[in-house]
């Protein structure tokens, strides 16, 4: 078939008006100014089966050094595979030589979650720490500080202390030093004062070091970390005596900051408490020594701050 000159014109011309058309319809499609953002996307708002957050920031987890900071690491990386696994976050364990500097990061959001000492807790509770989880040993969320002496010598209870060299951990650890306080308190007087000389070692395990070195004639330690290091060296028992006990206390709990995003504080609740039916998570606990993790309570930890009150009101009167 052939088109005549007008004909071909007025085809060509209708053929145009189609282009512009459709490239004035798909340039309006590329244009969102001024209109809503729709999203067909379905969202479970539900907390209680929070999914993994894959893609997301990484996941920062403060720990205090309990022990020395070497093998801290070393037992809790673990755990961070797990979270990492569990959450669909990369975990970045953050350390810091005090407790009051993961306190600090905790309450200006430096870390997302902490396992932190109770006494860190108790002092720190006005800094926005929340209680999330503790762990349960031998089927008990409780511990004690002990008193620790080496077992030559001739120390047979707290008062038989007076004028010796005593190891604190760190300034706010309930075992290490609230507690062996409280004791000095409870017979009217100060560390400085009781003691010839304090010093801060900052982990238990380097407490129960300088008690077996006789570095100190003394110190206070975590029943836990006691235990742990029992059972990696079970002739520990033999080497030092326990000549105090504490009242049992809530164990060093995990925390987060009270404004830390709802949904990420539910994944770690989950992943955390779900832990001990987890193979992966089986063996992060038990490099902790742990048998699960469980929820909080909250009255455990009025022992110590009854302790803090009592430790403050005499410094006061002297």
């Amino acid at each position: 078939m052939r088109f005549s000159g007008t004909q071909k014109s007025g085809g060509q011309f209708g053929l145009t008006l189609i282009l512009l058309y459709i490239l004035l319809v798909l340039g309006g499609c590329n244009s969102t100014e001024g209109l809503p953002t729709v999203s067909v996307k379905p969202t479970d708002y539900s907390l209680t089966n929070p999914q993994p957050m894959e893609n997301q920031n990484v996941l920062r987890v403060g720990i205090s050094s309990v022990l020395s900071p070497r093998e801290t690491l070393a037992n809790y990386q673990f755990l961070a595979d797990y979270l990492q696994r569990k959450i669909g976050r990369p975990v970045q364990l953050i350390q810091r030589q005090s407790y009051q500097e993961i306190n600090d990061l905790v309450r200006d959001q430096g870390v997302d979650v902490a396992f932190i000492c109770s006494g860190a807790y108790v002092t720190g509770q006005q800094e926005n720490l929340e209680l999330l989880v503790v762990p349960e040993v031998n089927g008990k969320s409780t511990y004690q500080s002990y008193i620790i002496v080496n077992s030559n010598s001739k120390f047979q209870s707290f008062s038989d202390l007076k004028g010796q060299v005593f190891g604190f951990t760190d300034p706010i650890s309930f075992s290490g030093t609230i507690s062996p306080t409280y004791m000095v308190t409870l017979l009217n007087s100060r560390p400085t004062e009781f003691f010839s000389r304090v010093v801060y070692t900052y982990s238990h395990d380097n407490s129960i070091k300088a008690a077996l070195d006789n570095v100190v004639d003394a110190a206070g330690v975590d029943s836990l970390v006691y235990q742990y290091s029992a059972a990696k060296d079970p002739s520990l028992a033999a080497k030092v005596r326990i000549i105090a006990r504490s009242p049992e206390v809530g164990s060093p709990p995990v925390v987060v900051n009270k404004t830390l995003e709802p949904h990420l504080k539910a994944a770690l609740l989950e992943a955390l408490l779900q832990m001990d039916n987890d193979p992966v998570g089986e063996k992060a606990l038990q490099s902790l020594l742990y048998d699960r993790f469980v929820l909080p309570d909250s009255a455990a930890y009025e022992p110590i701050q009854i302790m803090v009150k009592a430790n403050a009101e005499l410094d006061v009167k002297k």
